[in-house]
């Protein structure tokens, strides 16, 4: 195990812009905390993976594609919401996902501009992050 360990630390280190550095870790609900990993772009740091948490463990690792924007957990910590797309702000999409299972329960074109946008969606939106 530790051997696995090593290599996993080594290829972090090997990464050109070196390893991911953490954002502000945020309090959820019913024990949950989540935060997300930000690499270097050409001096520029964006968030590419999220990363659930309960007391302390990590419970979900949310690949971004290949940026997640922003994030909030649902009321009852049940789920959570993020926007992920390209650099470009153009093409995002947001994902509702359950978190102990990983699956995708629900997703919606966040550039879409109609009457149609999910509650989930609009509380997502109104996120400061």
């Amino acid at each position: 195990m530790r051997f696995l360990s090593a290599i996993a630390l080594l290829l972090q280190l090997a990464r050109p812009n070196g390893p991911p550095a953490e954002s502000t870790h945020s309090a959820g609900p019913n024990g949950l905390s989540g935060w997300t990993l930000r690499d270097n772009f050409d001096g520029d740091e964006l968030s590419t993976v999220l990363l659930i948490a309960r007391q302390g463990k990590v419970v979900r690792r949310i690949q971004g594609n290949p940026i997640v924007w922003r994030w909030m957990f649902t009321a009852d910590g049940k789920r959570v919401a993020y926007e992920s797309g390209p650099l470009h702000y153009g093409l995002i999409t947001c994902y509702l996902t359950d978190i102990q299972s990983g699956k995708e329960v629900a997703n919606f074109d966040c550039s879409r501009n109609d009457s149609g946008i999910p509650n989930w969606v609009v509380r997502l939106e109104s996120q400061a992050q």
